[in-house]
């Protein structure tokens, strides 16, 4: 699916009920190591980041990792829809070891400024804009 299939079907805001078929989705993505494009892949981890769910921030870290240019096209913060806190604190609590390296990740990216005025919303409206769509 690309892109315009995508938010014809989801939207960029999907509901409660269309998540599991999205992380679906995104596992087949990540499994494909032949994709033309990662367009979609973050398209989709957009789509889940906007759900606001913590647990959500790994699934969507091994779309990141799934590829040189997934780590690229992928922006850190996607795995934070929950807000930085929320996200942090979900994965301080998991037993998952992509969970530490994630906490490391955020940590260096903070230090960074990479979170420097996020919130889930801000980061929401860019990607209205990004997929052209009103805000």
């Amino acid at each position: 699916m690309n892109e315009n299939d995508l938010l014809a079907r989801f939207g960029l805001t999907p509901v409660a009920d269309d998540l599991p078929e999205i992380r679906r989705l995104i596992e087949s993505a990540i499994a494909d190591t032949n994709r033309a494009s990662n367009e979609p892949l973050k398209l989709l981890c957009t789509q889940l980041f906007s759900a606001g769910i913590p647990s959500d921030a790994l699934p969507i870290y091994e779309a990141k990792m799934s590829s040189f240019d997934a780590g690229c096209s992928i922006d850190i913060q996607l795995v934070c829809g929950a807000g930085l806190e929320a996200t942090e604190e979900c994965l301080r609590s998991s037993s998952v070891p992509e969970a530490i390296e994630l906490l490391t990740l955020l940590d260096r990216c903070k230090r960074a400024g990479d979170f420097a005025g996020f919130t889930p919303q801000q980061q929401l409206a860019s990607y209205r804009r990004y997929y052209g769509l009103s805000s």
